[in-house]
């Protein structure tokens, strides 16, 4: 049994790495590309919450089962979802939300493993007690996953009021512009401007 769920980590693993490198031929975004952001996202949620709920009793090195459960139920789920939301995202004239609400949600994750592993480790070394800091992490890992998708959310709302295209990729503009001088007249000035 145990070959079966390093088999599947394994797996996941793999296809996490696939899904980062997979791109289309332009910049815009498909249907797969949120499909395989929501994945990872799904994953990562699904291995937190199967963390949290394994350790209910005490964390052992045989309850590896309701991680594996947990990192492919989210998996799917999350797969499933971004692949609603990008196939929703795609019919739509202008670019919706989803690739902001992805996007966030799997930095906020990141960013949330690690702020909650750091305070783990911080309480670990009180207690003395090295579980702390996957407490912390998973803790972290849902706190920042749910973040991402509000601040996902907010972000694409204004970014979609604004009329703002995004290619999902960063740019850089030099342009000159006019700027209105103290006595009236204008003068034009370089200008340096760009979208992260």
């Amino acid at each position: 049994m145990r070959n079966i769920g390093f088999s599947f980590l394994m797996a996941a693993l793999v296809a996490c790495g696939l899904a980062g490198t997979a791109r289309a031929d332009d910049d815009k975004p498909t249907v797969f590309t949120f499909a395989y952001q929501g994945l990872v996202v799904g994953a990562g949620a699904g291995l937190a919450g199967g963390y949290l709920v394994a350790r209910d009793g005490g964390w052992k090195s045989s309850d590896w089962k309701p991680l594996v459960y947990g990192a492919g139920i989210g998996a799917l789920v999350g797969s499933g979802v971004g692949l609603t939301l990008g196939i929703v995202d795609v019919t739509q004239d202008k670019p919706g939300r989803t690739r902001y609400v992805l996007r966030d949600m799997a930095l906020g994750e990141g960013f949330g493993a690690t702020v909650g592993g750091i305070a783990g480790a911080l309480a670990a070394i009180s207690t003395k007690k090295p579980e702390h800091i996957l407490l912390g992490a998973s803790i972290g890992v849902l706190s920042g996953a749910v973040l991402g998708a509000v601040f996902g959310f907010v972000e694409g709302r204004h970014a979609r009021s604004h009329g703002a295209p995004d290619t999902g990729s960063q740019h850089l503009a030099l342009s000159v512009v006019p700027v209105v001088e103290a006595g009236g007249k204008l003068a034009y000035l370089p200008a340096l401007s760009g979208r992260y």
